[in-house]
C-alpha cells in the first residue's frame, strides 16, 4: 500500500497562457497498483520479476528496462526479440476508482539471455534517433523550426537527419523527445504556470536534492565574429574626345575646309583602338569624324580634292571602358551577453566564428569576357539570403548557449508514481515540500517498479532558470557594404579634350613625349625644325585604393540576453 491520491486529470500538455487550473497534488490516501507490459501486442506481465524501470528524459531517448522469466521447455532466440513493440501501463486504484496510465511506448533494442536463471533481460527504447533519421528533410523542418545554414552547418544532402535535427535544435531554447504514448513533440525550456503543485507531504522523505553546474559552464557571453565576402564588379568610363585644331571647331565640309588650308598628319581609327588598348581600356560606342574622300569641289573654290584612305580621322569621340573585381569583407562582431556577462569582472565567455562566402562564377566572366557596354559604377555579387540565414543561425545558437548554460541548476524529488500520473517532460512543476519551493519545467521523469517490494517510485526532476534582465530581439545588422560601391550613367561626366602638338615649323613647340593626345607634323615644314611621331594618346585615370584593394567594412554589436528568475527557495 502506498499512500497518496489518484490523479484522474489528462495530460495538460499545452496550457494556453497559463489559463489552466494547476492541479494540487495532495496525501493521506492510499493506493493499490500493478502494471501491464505488452511485448508484440501480448501480455507478458505474468513473467516480469525484479523490477521494470522507464527513463525518460528531455533532448533524449526514453528508455525502459525489465526482467521475463521464461519457462524451461520453451525455447528462446534472443535475436527475434529485438524490435519488437513494448508498451509500459500502470495501473492504480484508490477508493474504488481506477486509473490507468501508459509510462512508455517503444522496442525492443536488446534483448540478453540467462541460460542458468532463464531471465531475458530487455533493453528498451522510443527510438527517437531512429525515427526522426527515417523523416524527410522537410518533416523536421515542420517539427522543430528554428534556423539553419549550410554556410554555417555540412550541407545536409547525404548526412545523418538526426544530425540535422540536432542542428535545427541548437538554434532553439528547446529538446525534442517522445510522449508516454510514442508521438514526437519539441517543447520549450522555459517554464509557464505550473501544471502540477507538489505541497507538503506530497514527497518522499529525505528525497529532495539539488544539483548544480559548475561556474566555468555558466556561459554569460558569446562573442561571434562574423564574416561577409562578396565581390563587387566596378566598370568605370571614361570619354575622350579629339579634334583638328585647324577644324577651327566646325565640322563636317565646313571643318575640313578650314583644316585644308592649314592641314597636317592625322590619326587613323586603328590608332584610336591601340589608343584605348593601351592603357588598358576597351573601345566603345566610338564616333568618327573622317577626312573626306576624293571630290570635285567640296570647298567652292574651284580646288579638286584626292584621298583615297577612309581611316583618316578630322576628330573622333570615343568612351574608354575598363572593368576589374574588388572582393569586399563585411566583418561583424556580435556579442550576446546577459547582465554579468556585461561586466569584464564576471564573464564567462565562449566564442565562434563564422564565414560567408559568396563564390559566383560571374566574377571571372566579367573580367574575362569583352566589354560590349554598361555604365560607370558597381554592382555585388552578394547573396543576403544566405547572409541572413547565417547571421540568424550564429545569434540564435549563441542565445541558446547562454540559456542552456542557465538552466543547470536541477531539483529532483520522488513522490509515489500514483502521485505522478499525468505528469509530462511538457509541463511545469510546482514543489513547496522540505524545505524546498522551487518553479521550473519537467526535465526527467524516472519510474522504479519493485515487483517483489511492492513499490512505485517515480523520481521527477526540474530545471530551474535564473539570471534576469531583459532581453534585446535578435535583429540583425544591416548591411555594411550596401550601396557603397557608387555608380554613374555612361557619359555623365565631360569629356577628356586630349590636346594636339604638330611639329615642322618654327612656331611648333618642343615635342612633349608625356602629353596625352594627338601628335604629328604640318603636312609643309621648315627645314631644320623639329620632327614629331605620329601618335595618338590616351591616360587613364588611376583607380583609387578604396576601389580596388579589398575593402572591409567593420560593425559591432551588442545583444543582451535576459534570463528568467524562476523561483527557487532552500
Amino acid at each position: 500500500m502506498l499512500n497518496g491520491s489518484p490523479l484522474n486529470a489528462g495530460p495538460l500538455n499545452s496550457l494556453p497562457g497559463g489559463a489552466v487550473d494547476p492541479v494540487y497534488v495532495v496525501r493521506g490516501q492510499s493506493f493499490v497498483w500493478a502494471l501491464r507490459v505488452l511485448v508484440g501486442g501480448v501480455n507478458l506481465t505474468a513473467q516480469l520479476t525484479g523490477a521494470v524501470t522507464v527513463d525518460r528524459e528531455e533532448g533524449a531517448a526514453g528508455i525502459a528496462g525489465f526482467d521475463l522469466f521464461i519457462a524451461p521447455g520453451t525455447p528462446v532466440v534472443p535475436t527475434d526479440w529485438k524490435g519488437r513493440s513494448v508498451t509500459v501501463h500502470y495501473i492504480t486504484t484508490s477508493q474504488g476508482v481506477t486509473t490507468e496510465a501508459r509510462r512508455f511506448t517503444g522496442q525492443i533494442s536488446i534483448a540478453n539471455w540467462n541460460p542458468v536463471t532463464r531471465l531475458l533481460s530487455c533493453e528498451c527504447s522510443d527510438q527517437l534517433q531512429q525515427r526522426v533519421e527515417g523523416m524527410t528533410v522537410a518533416a523536421i523542418d515542420a517539427l522543430i523550426g528554428g534556423y539553419w545554414s549550410a554556410d554555417v552547418f555540412e550541407p545536409v544532402e547525404g548526412r545523418s537527419h538526426w544530425d540535422y535535427a540536432l542542428e535545427r535544435l541548437s538554434t532553439r531554447p528547446a529538446s525534442l523527445d517522445c510522449s508516454p504514448t510514442g508521438e514526437l513533440r519539441v517543447t520549450s525550456w522555459y517554464a509557464g504556470a505550473p501544471a502540477f503543485v507538489f505541497g507538503p507531504g506530497t514527497t518522499l522523505y529525505q528525497a529532495v536534492e539539488l544539483q548544480q553546474g559548475d561556474l566555468d559552464r555558466a556561459t554569460n557571453r558569446v562573442e561571434i565574429e562574423f564574416s561577409y565576402r562578396y565581390n563587387r564588379l566596378w566598370q568605370r568610363n571614361k570619354n575622350y574626345q579629339w579634334q583638328s585644331p585647324e577644324t577651327q571647331g566646325l565640322t563636317g565640309l565646313s571643318g575640313f575646309c578650314q583644316f585644308r588650308n592649314n592641314s597636317h598628319e592625322l590619326p587613323t581609327k586603328d590608332m584610336i583602338a591601340e589608343a584605348a588598348s593601351g592603357n588598358g581600356e576597351t573601345l566603345l560606342s566610338p564616333d568618327y569624324y573622317t577626312l573626306p574622300l576624293t571630290m570635285a569641289d567640296p570647298c567652292g573654290d574651284g580646288s579638286p580634292w584626292s584621298n583615297t584612305f577612309d581611316d583618316l580621322l578630322l576628330g573622333v569621340s570615343w568612351i574608354g571602358a575598363r572593368r576589374w573585381v574588388q572582393v569586399v569583407t563585411e566583418k561583424y562582431t556580435l556579442t550576446l551577453a546577459t547582465a554579468a556577462g556585461e561586466s569584464e569582472a564576471s564573464r564567462i565567455v565562449q566564442r565562434a566564428s563564422y564565414t560567408v562566402d559568396i563564390e559566383d562564377d560571374r566574377a571571372q566572366e566579367w573580367t574575362d569576357d569583352p566589354i560590349l557596354g554598361g555604365s560607370s559604377g558597381s554592382s555585388d555579387l552578394e547573396d543576403d539570403a544566405r547572409r541572413d540565414a547565417a547571421l540568424n543561425v550564429a545569434l540564435h545558437m549563441g542565445k541558446t548557449e547562454i540559456i542552456a548554460a542557465h538552466r543547470e541548476a536541477t531539483l529532483t524529488w520522488q513522490v509515489p508514481t500514483s502521485l505522478a500520473l499525468g505528469i509530462d517532460l511538457t509541463h511545469t512543476l510546482e514543489l513547496n515540500d522540505q524545505g524546498a519551493h522551487a518553479i521550473g519545467k519537467c526535465r526527467r521523469i524516472v519510474d522504479t517498479f519493485d515487483l517483489g517490494g511492492g513499490e512505485a517510485v517515480t523520481a521527477i526532476s526540474i530545471a530551474v532558470m535564473r539570471g534576469g534582465g531583459v532581453s534585446d530581439p535578435l535583429a540583425l545588422p544591416s548591411r555594411l557594404g550596401a550601396g557603397a560601391g557608387g555608380g554613374g550613367g555612361t557619359g555623365s561626366a565631360p569629356a577628356n579634350i586630349l590636346p594636339t602638338q604638330l611639329g615642322g615649323r618654327l612656331t611648333s613647340p618642343p615635342y612633349d613625349d608625356t602629353l596625352e593626345g594627338f601628335a604629328g607634323n604640318y603636312s609643309s615644314t621648315t627645314s631644320g625644325t623639329e620632327t614629331f611621331p605620329r601618335r595618338i594618346d590616351s591616360i587613364a585615370d588611376e583607380i583609387p585604393a578604396a576601389d580596388r584593394d579589398e575593402r572591409q567594412l567593420d560593425a559591432a554589436v551588442l545583444y543582451r540576453v535576459g534570463v528568467p528568475n524562476d523561483l527557487l527557495e532552500l
